[in-house]
């Protein structure tokens, strides 16, 4: 069992030094370590299932309780390796979508000021080229901030829709639970009123007996 111990901790401890690695280097050669981590995860889980079981199977109490406090141990911290992975991977995955729009944003932006500097040659001084090229330079930059910024709103705009269709979902949900509540109420409320009239009828019949025979 110590084996089985050792060996998942031996994974564990690699994982560790790749989400280490993966996390500091931004080479080509992420995506190597990358599989590896996912590879090393799934053998993690592998490990810890049959530790996990070798400690259900352990009839001595005192190591049974020990093996599941290490399985628990060992879950909790492949969690979480596993999240600060989807983290890390995440933020790299935002960066190069940012980058490659910006650098489609700047080509087109380059494209429209090629264009209209040919446009303008002729018409241009030589003494006006250096504001020229300025101005043309503080442009790109201001189409550069309005398009990162129409970016970000985009995405705020997305996660403001998924949250107001969960709200959706919610009172829908809600509102089927009501309904089915105020349907049971009305059956109970009939079925209150026929057993109101039959005692009420069974009440007259009783009074009616009592005095035809006693009175």
């Amino acid at each position: 069992m110590t084996s089985e111990y050792n060996a998942a901790q031996r994974v564990l401890h690699r994982i560790k030094q790749n989400v280490d690695a993966f996390d500091l280097n931004n080479s080509s050669d992420n995506a190597v370590t990358q599989a590896a981590i996912v590879q090393d995860l799934q053998t993690l889980d592998t490990r810890i299932s049959e530790y996990r079981l070798l400690g259900r199977q352990e009839s001595n109490q005192r190591k049974h309780k020990m093996m599941l406090d290490r399985v628990t141990h060992m879950s909790e911290e492949q969690e979480q390796l596993r999240r600060r992975f989807e983290k890390i991977k995440k933020r790299r995955e935002d960066h190069a979508a940012y980058n490659d729009q910006r650098t489609e944003l700047f080509q087109r932006t380059s494209g429209t000021a090629a264009r209209t500097q040919m446009d303008t040659t002729i018409m241009m001084d030589p003494q006006d080229e250096a504001s020229f090229w300025s101005r043309s330079e503080q442009a790109l930059d201001g189409y550069i901030a309005q398009g990162v910024a129409s970016l970000d709103s985009l995405r705020e705009q997305r996660g403001i829709l998924n949250e107001a269709h969960k709200r959706i979902l919610n009172a829908d949900n809600t509102l089927g639970l009501s309904r089915s509540v105020i349907t049971l109420i009305n059956r109970r409320t009939t079925q209150d009123k026929i057993i109101l009239t039959g005692g009420m009828l069974f009440t007259c019949i009783c009074i009616y007996f009592i005095i035809h025979w006693f009175g």
